[in-house]
């Protein structure tokens, strides 16, 4: 009896136990229900979270979008604006520097002159600047990198800035060619920033001081350096001297500029595949160097002869302009040229009536005429049999790359950009009008 006493107490017991473990394990089988039905919530309410923020991070990309795109198109508007009347102040100016001998100007004549045209000058180059750095930031640069001589670059720059370096009393030496010397650039982006490095070591040099161009070249690539004997930085601006519209405490000093040519260097030369790097010593001057890419492919041979000096034959010119001084500019130009008889229409459809009826030589076309603008006006041009043939210049404000792009694939034979430079126009007009030297230069540029 006894031992049957015992086996039901064990039996009891372990069912006593079971039971135990039994409600344990439902108590915690519950717990987990919980707490997994906890983290679903919150893994639903992080997920309705994590689309909240992703719709707010769209609703602010797509603004900053529409801020690129507003930022572009009033600075594309602002330099129109500007260089309409640019146009104007460096056009008239670059004219009577021209007709001095003709119409001498007394000294204080001449030296007003000299100053509307480098204040001209500046604005132009400050517009230009600010329209680069809107591209590059906005990622809209666009670059023709090819193989080019950064040594021959820099020699054409300093050739340039001479009368410059002659007038500050700096002693600008140019470099001596170096045979074999290539990289891979943009070629005019490269003179840009050549022009920017030079002219600011002539500008914020001494007098009697000197700047100095070397070169180098290695496996790594081609390095070309600008020294000045200027007074340097101290260390503590370093960090500063590339940051945009930071003029490095000369705001007050009597050198014209806003503190971004080097800024937009630094960046065109990264755009580039290189690096733009800068030493001073406080005293002693500073050393701006270009590093470049290695240009490796051997170049090819081209036989080619340059287009002739000479002077423009006797031709009917067309100008399609509705801005009054633009087209008083013009006058005064071929007037100074002479042999040309000028046509003027002030809107696309006068303009395309005039080209039916005079047949000109050439056209010249602006492209931001009201109503009709100048690219439809190429268009219609090149639509109508009698007027087809016509070699159609453009000359316009809208100096972007993209213009320029949209202006060659339009197909006007050149695209010039205001303010004028007369010496360019000269040379598209004399290419317009002697197709035949045009045709015999390209063939032996081919060759």
């Amino acid at each position: 009896m006894v031992l049957v006493l015992v086996v039901v107490a064990f039996a009891l017991s372990g069912c006593w136990a079971g039971l135990r473990l039994a409600m344990k394990a439902r108590r915690e089988v519950a717990l987990l229900r919980r707490v997994n039905a906890t983290l679903e919530a919150r893994a639903e309410q992080r997920a309705r979270d994590l689309e909240t923020a992703l719709a707010v991070a769209e609703g602010q990309a797509a603004q900053v979008e529409a801020a690129h795109r507003a930022k572009t198109e009033f600075l594309a508007s602002m330099s129109h604006e500007l260089r309409t009347p640019l146009n104007a102040v460096i056009g008239f100016s670059d004219l009577m520097r021209i007709n001095e001998a003709l119409e001498p100007l007394s000294h204080r004549q001449h030296q007003a002159v000299e100053q509307i045209r480098a204040a001209g000058a500046r604005l132009l180059t400050l517009v230009d600047e600010v329209l680069n750095l809107a591209d590059i930031e906005g990622g809209r640069l666009t670059l023709e990198v090819e193989r080019v001589d950064p040594l021959l670059i820099a020699r054409q720059v300093c050739e340039t800035l001479r009368p410059t370096a002659q007038t500050a009393g700096v002693d600008l030496r140019e470099p001596p060619p170096v045979a074999g010397l290539a990289a891979l650039a943009d070629r005019e982006r490269l003179r840009q920033v050549l022009t920017a490095l030079i002219g600011n070591a002539v500008k914020y040099n001494r007098p009697g001081g000197a700047v100095l161009i070397e070169a180098h070249q290695s496996s790594e690539g081609v390095s070309l350096s600008v020294h000045d004997t200027g007074p340097g930085l101290p260390a503590a601006r370093m960090d500063d001297l590339f940051q945009p519209f930071n003029r490095l405490g000369r705001e007050a000093s009597d050198v014209a500029g806003a503190g971004l040519g080097l800024a937009v260097a630094r960046r065109l030369i990264q755009a580039m595949g290189g690096r733009l790097e800068a030493e001073s010593r406080e005293g002693e001057g500073t050393v701006f160097t270009v590093h470049l890419p290695l240009a490796v492919a051997q170049p090819r041979l081209v036989a080619a002869s340059p287009v002739p000096k000479m002077d423009l034959p006797e031709a009917t010119l067309l100008y399609v302009e509705d801005n009054p001084s633009n087209i008083a500019l013009m006058r005064h130009v071929i007037t100074a040229l002479g042999r040309i008889q000028l046509h003027v229409a002030e809107t696309g459809p006068e303009g395309l009536a005039l080209a039916r009826d005079l047949r000109p030589d050439v056209v010249i076309l602006d492209i931001n005429l009201p109503g009709m603008d100048g690219f439809e006006v190429k268009a219609r041009l090149a639509e109508d049999p009698l007027t087809r043939g016509l070699p159609v210049l453009a000359l316009s404000a809208r100096a972007t790359p993209a213009d320029m792009r949209r202006g060659r694939e339009a197909g006007f034979a050149e695209y010039l950009t205001k303010p004028l430079h007369i010496p360019a126009l000269v040379e598209a007009l004399s290419r317009a009008l002697t197709p035949d030297i045009a045709t015999r230069t390209a063939g032996a540029g081919a060759a």
